[in-house]
């Protein structure tokens, strides 16, 4: 059986430890270290989540959190594969605006912002001048050092948001909690 087809039917099954097994060393093979990161936070979480069932205290959507993220990384895995012309993940420099026609990775939508914002495979975010219709830098998509988050919208400035492995942006309102900024479409 084709080895993400393979993972996905072992997650189906419940069959996570499995699951994490297989994935992490069907990316350990390739150059996909960001998705090979993301699914070692899983694994952590998946063996703190056995340890608290054996204490009696675990909850059932810290399973659910680990089998929808490793959902979104398999998922991931396969549009790699699909598309293997794209550069892994990894923090980019500043460079010049692509040029017209360059492929985009994903579009991000916030909540009442009419601009249009996509990801670069160098991982750098361009907005659509709308009235040159040309791209301008204006942050960078870095990892994410928190496991129940994909990868960062981080500005120049330090500010970010936290993209969720099911590409919803989350922010801080001004009480401090996270609340739904927007959310990301991959291409």
């Amino acid at each position: 059986m084709h080895t993400l087809k393979q993972i996905r039917h072992q997650i189906g099954e419940n069959q996570l430890g499995e699951a994490l097994q297989l994935l992490i060393e069907y990316l350990d093979s390739g150059t996909d270290t960001d998705l090979q990161d993301q699914a070692i936070l899983q694994k952590s979480r998946w063996n703190d989540y056995q340890h608290k069932k054996m204490g009696g205290f675990a909850d059932e959507k810290e399973v659910n959190a680990i089998r929808s993220a490793l959902l979104e990384i398999t998922r991931m895995a396969e549009k790699r594969k699909e598309k293997p012309h794209e550069v892994p993940f990894t923090p980019a420099p500043v460079e010049a605006p692509p040029a017209p026609g360059k492929l985009y990775v994903a579009q991000c939508f916030f909540t009442g912002d009419p601009n249009s914002y996509y990801v670069l495979p160098n991982n750098q975010i361009v907005v659509i001048n709308m009235m040159t219709n040309m791209p301008v830098h204006v942050a960078n998509r870095n990892i994410s050092i928190m496991p129940n988050f994909a990868w960062v919208y981080q500005f120049p400035n330090g500010f970010f948001y936290s993209v969720d492995h099911a590409g919803i942006i989350w922010g801080l309102n001004a009480f401090g909690m996270s609340v739904q900024m927007g959310y990301v479409k991959y291409l």
